[in-house]
């Protein structure tokens, strides 16, 4: 029998928990005169917005790291893809999260499910510990946090002039590093978190990792690097 979940927000709800779980069959609408608040991270759509199971959203204490560069320490993630969202995004946060960073500089962060960042700048109200943010047009996340505009997590790759091949994709039990040098691997989940890093890999174990989609880096000898979007089944 399938289970139904509806939710209809007429005004702003709260929810104060660190996450949000909408199960198989279930979904939650959100109305875009409406707005919904989980922990910190609020949602007023443009339009009306449907988030369907099943799917979870959680507020982690751990900064994301991309290269020398780190998040505040607070990251909301989802663990499939918010897709096709406009409207108002507010995120707020603890001037104890703000791991060294200027409140001034904060710039808001967002990942799709490709492992893309875009940083954005939002209106940051510094007495209420927000930072707020228009979608003016269409956007899909699966992570939103915030930095500085001084070190973003988006990272350009250096172009590669070797060859490299990593397979298959998607992959089940072990992934395969064919390249003309060394290369030093590290694999990241789509919240930025280091899941496995070896050095000069052929090949990567993750039978036991859980189904979904990981970013693996791949750095040569000469600091070159090159990066894959890994689908585990």
């Amino acid at each position: 029998m399938k289970f139904l979940l509806f939710y209809f927000f007429s005004s702003s709800f709260f929810v104060s928990t660190q996450n949000i779980s909408i199960y198989i069959d279930s979904y939650i609408s959100i109305s875009d005169n409406s707005s919904i608040y989980v922990d910190g991270l609020g949602f007023a759509p443009s339009s009306t917005f449907t988030i369907s199971g099943p799917n979870s959203l959680d507020r982690s204490s751990s900064p994301i790291v991309v290269g020398d560069n780190s998040s505040i320490n607070r990251v909301y993630s989802t663990t499939s893809e918010l897709e096709a969202y406009s409207g108002i995004v507010i995120f707020r946060y603890e001037d104890s999260e703000l791991n060294g960073i200027s409140e001034l500089d904060l710039v808001l962060e967002v990942q799709d499910g490709s492992g893309q960042w875009t940083n954005l700048t939002p209106i940051i109200d510094e007495v209420n510990n927000t930072l707020t943010y228009d979608f003016s047009e269409f956007v899909n996340f699966t992570t939103v946090t915030a930095s500085s505009v001084n070190s973003i997590l988006s990272v350009d790759p250096v172009e590669v002039n070797e060859y490299v091949k990593v397979y298959p994709n998607p992959a089940t039990n072990y992934i395969f590093i064919v390249s003309n040098s060394p290369q030093k691997a590290t694999l990241f989940n789509t919240a930025g978190q280091k899941i496995l890093e070896t050095s000069a890999a052929t090949e990567l174990d993750v039978i036991d990792l859980p189904s979904g989609v990981y970013l693996l880096n791949l750095q040569n000898t000469q600091n070159q690097i090159s990066t894959f979007k890994i689908i585990k089944k």
